[in-house]
């Protein structure tokens, strides 16, 4: 890629998301029913709150599976919300997961304890196959990090409980909040990142506080 092509590809995702409506700010927790003050952007010993308790879905993987948020108790989760043709910011938040990813495995935390799930909010055009290459295109691994769908009016729930609204823009792309949902074990949603602020090792350290209050 050309300086020039990643020169436009930035600032289009810069563009992207600064016409969204107010995105929630990093750690203020700024959706329906987030409670707390707002933290720095890499905050190594502050305590999360409980926001409220995560919604209840079922959603089924590229392969067909279906996979319950409830089922996932016992495990911590951080829940993200895109679409495979996005240009530019949803990439962005997806290498992201994928570093945290690879964190989690160095640490040995994923599968085990860990658990990370990405739900495309355009399932017309993000098809089984199309989900599946773009989970083989960061290198994913489907034992700790679903990437989910469904048919509109199922996935429109799940996207209503989350406050994900959508709204579609000329030329096919979709303008959404893309918030990703940190839930512990229990499962209560406990801290809740914007996209334009979300940072892996903020997420790390997020996670790790969380399953030691688990033991």
């Amino acid at each position: 890629m050309t300086l020039r092509r990643t020169g436009i590809w930035l600032l289009a995702g810069t563009l992207l998301l600064a016409a969204a409506p107010r995105p929630a700010r990093p750690h203020e927790g700024a959706a329906p029913g987030a409670t707390g003050p707002a933290r720095q952007a890499v905050a190594t010993s502050a305590r999360l709150a409980i926001i409220r308790p995560a919604p209840d879905f079922t959603l089924r993987d590229f392969q067909g599976r279906s996979v319950r948020l409830w089922e996932l108790r016992g495990r911590v989760t951080l829940l993200s919300f895109i679409y495979t043709s996005c240009p530019a910011a949803c990439p962005l938040v997806t290498q992201r997961m994928a570093l945290l990813a690879s964190r989690l495995r160095t640490a040995g935390l994923a599968p085990s304890r860990v658990m990370l799930l990405s739900i495309t909010v355009d399932p017309e055009r993000d098809t089984d196959t199309a989900l599946e290459r773009h989970a083989k295109g960061f290198g994913t691994d489907r034992r700790g990090w679903q990437f989910l769908r469904e048919t509109p009016e199922r996935l429109a729930p799940v996207l209503a409980a989350y406050d994900e609204w959508t709204r579609r823009l000329p030329g096919g792309e979709i303008d959404h909040p893309a918030r990703l949902y940190l839930i512990d074990s229990e499962g209560r949603i406990r801290e809740i990142y914007s996209l334009s602020f979300f940072h892996e090792r903020q997420a790390f350290l997020d996670i790790q506080a969380l399953l030691r209050e688990s033991r």
